[in-house]
């Protein structure tokens, strides 16, 4: 079982069958034309992610209600915090301990113990907020009154009211004109036309200790032949995976990067039966958008480590002088601190510029980020051509 699309409305709507325990029968069920309530939320292209689906005579797909409080969760929680009660440890030996070489390998080994307790407590505490949320319960609500017919339809909005529940407001999407067309300059050949998916497989690679699971699809358009291979990991940043359905109209850019060979690596496709955009770059090559983000977010989560010890050796200095605190002594944790962070900064301004700087050159340069970089651009334009934000899906490979 894999990622199901629905069309309705004009509007795209995607969910994964295993979410839903009766999926393969409810689909059976429904037919082209039938008249269905779905509760979705709006993902970054403008499609839709499913919460649940009702159909007055064939049933519904619903979350499962029995998500709750389990043994193994409790476990978790006991476990993570006991890796966590290492942090005033690793603290004390980090501080006071010599500086020999065992005692330097135990320092490691007890972070990387508490750190993992953090990360531990953190997927716990997300799994709490899941059962505890009061959006899943205003969604099974709005599901059950449904079932009772307690609601109104709207046909000009294609919307239904239901009384006690608030609908949410599409996302404010700023469109862009499409000015120039790149795509006469661009280096990538096209491939236009209805597609047959000719094979699909699902492998595992290992990496090391790691093994990363992926999808290998075979497709043929206009008797060209060509193969993707994507991450069939869950997508982040509120995206979906790269969805293509038997007979869905395709525009594909390629291009061959590799001497004395014809094979033909996929930079990018525009789904004319949906409108969304997929770029792809493959290698474990670094994409624009995605790379950014994680740059920006490590650089964020390094700089709170920075704040955390300035903090904490500051503090420290000021208890060992015996521990009254007055003016001065607040002056020292600040001064201290802020010519401790503002040094900290500046090395690691310095460093993420020179990775963007050398990421920036990869695109420019070489032949694959090149043509990632001008497939980017394409897609952009197409979907702005469509009355659409210029959002592209960056597909992991």
């Amino acid at each position: 079982m894999g990622m199901v699309r629905l069309i309705a409305c004009e509007k795209v709507f995607f969910f994964n069958q295993d979410d839903f325990s009766n999926s393969e029968i409810f689909l059976e069920r429904i037919q082209q034309g039938d008249a269905l309530i779905i509760c979705a939320e709006e993902m970054n292209d403008g499609s839709y992610w499913v919460k649940w689906v009702y159909h007055e005579k064939h049933g519904r797909l619903e979350p499962d209600r029995t998500v709750g409080f389990t043994r193994k969760l409790g476990i978790q929680y006991l476990v993570s915090l006991l890796l966590m009660m290492l942090i005033p440890a690793v603290y004390y030996c980090f501080i006071n301990a010599d500086d020999s070489f065992l005692m330097i390998i135990l320092v490691a080994i007890l972070g990387l113990a508490a750190f993992g307790g953090i990360v531990l407590f953190g997927l716990a505490l997300a799994e709490t907020k899941y059962i505890l949320s009061p959006k899943r319960k205003r969604i099974l609500k709005a599901l059950d009154l449904v079932i009772d017919g307690q609601y109104q339809k709207s046909e000009q909005e294609q919307k239904i009211n239901i009384p006690g529940i608030k609908t949410s407001k599409a996302k404010a999407r700023k469109l862009r004109q499409s000015v120039d067309n790149y795509r006469d300059k661009a280096s990538l050949l096209t491939t236009r036309g209805k597609v047959n998916i000719t094979s699909t497989l699902s492998l595992t690679v290992a990496r090391g200790d790691t093994e990363q699971k992926l999808n290998h699809v075979g497709l043929q358009i206009n008797k060209s032949h060509m193969d993707v291979l994507v991450s069939a990991n869950e997508p982040l940043f509120n995206n979906h995976n790269l969805f293509i359905a038997q007979g869905d109209e395709l525009e594909v850019f390629h291009k061959n990067i590799q001497a004395h060979s014809k094979d033909q690596v996929i930079f990018g496709i525009y789904n004319h039966q949906d409108g969304l955009a997929y770029s792809l770059i493959g290698k474990g090559a670094p994409q624009e958008r995605g790379f950014y983000f994680g740059l920006w977010g490590f650089i964020c989560l390094l700089l709170m480590f920075f704040v955390f010890m300035a903090g904490g050796l500051s503090i420290s200095e000021t208890l060992e002088k015996g521990g009254y605190w007055d003016y001065w002594d607040w002056v020292n944790i600040v001064d201290t601190g802020v010519l401790f962070i503002s040094f900290a900064v500046t090395i690691l301004f310095g460093i993420s510029f020179l990775i963007a700087l050398c990421v920036a050159i990869y695109f420019k340069l070489s032949q694959r980020g090149s043509g990632y970089y001008q497939a980017q651009y394409i897609l952009k334009h197409l979907r702005r051509n469509n009355g659409q934000t210029d959002y592209v899906t960056e597909v992991r490979s």
